[in-house]
């Protein structure tokens, strides 16, 4: 492993460690006030779900564990992980698509958030994934298969995750502020939220606790551009062409505030502070947000090319954040963004001196179990004596058996993590 590589991954661990700082401090602070509050039986509910749900839940419990006073709640992580964490329920839920699971916890959430009386306060712990890990569609006829077929469309479409979820919202039992609007006669109501998405937190996990009732109604205008008609449920093109989509509720019918605890920005900060510490000359500014791949990649050279022109003799880096666009069409291999922008990257940057890292901030990467991958100057001339056709491969969406077997990837396994990803170009002085 270079020096280079070796960098990229410290300032990627940095980035990590930074957001669960952030977390145990915030989340303890947040839970321990709204237990100040209760009235004389009241309780605390908790309501964790996301990537970051358990790290998360972890830390609420333990806050309020010293004060004596009553939790109740539900904790929703991904998929296989139903370890107990007492005195919350555990419900895995199912990510990158709903699954039974997902359903099971969407119906109990309500149910809890119902439940949620004049003395109680319920915190809502949120963080990216728990669109797919906590779900229950309006239409009660919908089946998970039906759900997961529609989801699967929605997120292959190439849109932006605000037009995705402007639809999640829309068709969602849960989501929409429907969730926060069942613990309306909460005492206090607050949402912590770790954001992977850019601006308005208001859209994370598709907003199940936020005001989004005055949100512009675009439902049937974003499924015609999408092409979705075909994945559409029989029972919600039905609503569709009556108009008996349930509306999202007023926005003075969701009590309660939302507050960031941590997002893309510490992460890259924290990123940029480890380079600068080894003497890196960085540029944390570049704005590809939800780009395609390909220009994402030219851009960043761009952006790198003009900073070592400036800095002459120095090294020189590009730090950005934020996800990129690869639409899927037909049969695709393995990999993800993060794997398909490192694979392009290390095709247009063969011969140089600059090293690129690009990896989720959850520790996962589309369909591969890799958060992303670190290239070079090498990487591609590597890839062709071993008989690999990069171009197929980029074409194929099919990135990670290239770049596992040359020793490329990043396989941390699930972070507790998600602020989005994390991207760096380092070229050496």
């Amino acid at each position: 492993m270079t020096a280079e590589t070796q960098l990229l991954i410290r300032a990627y661990d940095a980035a990590l460690a930074c957001v669960r700082e952030r977390v145990d401090g915030e989340v303890a602070r947040h839970v321990e006030a709204a237990a100040t509050v209760l009235g004389p039986s009241g309780a605390v509910l908790l309501v964790a779900f996301g990537k970051a749900a358990r790290p998360m839940a972890v830390r609420a419990v333990r806050a309020l564990a010293p004060l004596a006073v009553r939790v109740r709640g539900l904790l929703v992580p991904p998929n296989d992980d139903s370890a107990p964490l007492p005195p919350l329920e555990v419900i895995p839920g199912g990510h990158p698509l709903p699954t039974e699971g997902s359903f099971a916890a969407g119906r109990r959430a309500l149910e809890l958030a119902a439940g949620a009386g004049p003395e109680d306060a319920a915190v809502f712990l949120v963080s990216g994934g728990g669109s797919a890990l906590l779900e229950l569609p309006s239409d009660d006829a919908a089946s998970v298969a039906d759900w997961r077929r529609l989801q699967q469309a929605l997120v292959g479409s190439g849109a932006s995750i605000e037009r995705v979820n402007a639809v999640r919202m829309r068709l969602s039992a849960i989501k929409g502020g429907r969730l926060g609007a069942a613990a309306a006669r909460a005492k206090v109501s607050r949402t912590l939220v770790i954001s992977d998405v850019p601006g308005d937190i208001e859209t994370v996990a598709s907003g199940p606790t936020a005001r989004c009732g005055a949100r512009p109604d675009t439902l049937c205008e974003d499924i015609e551009a999408l092409q979705l008609d075909r994945a559409l449920p029989d029972s919600v093109a039905a609503m569709l062409r009556t108009g008996a989509v349930p509306g999202l509720p007023r926005d003075d019918a969701v009590p309660g505030e939302l507050v960031t605890i941590a997002d893309e920005h510490h992460a890259r900060a924290r990123a940029a502070a480890v380079l600068a510490a080894a003497g890196v000359h960085v540029d944390d500014a570049l704005d590809i947000d939800d780009a395609p791949y390909e220009r994402a990649v030219d851009e960043a050279l761009a952006r790198l090319e003009q900073l070592a022109r400036s800095h002459p003799g120095e090294a020189v880096a590009v730090v950005t954040t934020g996800e990129l666009s690869v639409p899927l069409r037909g049969d695709v291999g393995t990999g993800g963004r993060n794997l398909q922008f490192a694979l392009r990257c290390a095709e247009q940057i063969e011969g140089s001196e600059v090293t690129a890292l690009s990896c989720g901030t959850d520790g996962v990467d589309g369909t591969a179990p890799a958060a992303g991958a670190v290239v070079d100057g090498h990487t591609a001339t590597r890839a062709r004596a071993e008989g690999f056709d990069v171009p197929a491969h980029l074409r194929l969406r099919d990135a990670y058996p290239l770049l596992k077997q040359l020793g490329c990837t990043v396989e941390p396994g699930p972070t507790g993590v998600n602020v989005r990803d994390l991207r760096i170009l380092l070229r050496r002085g």
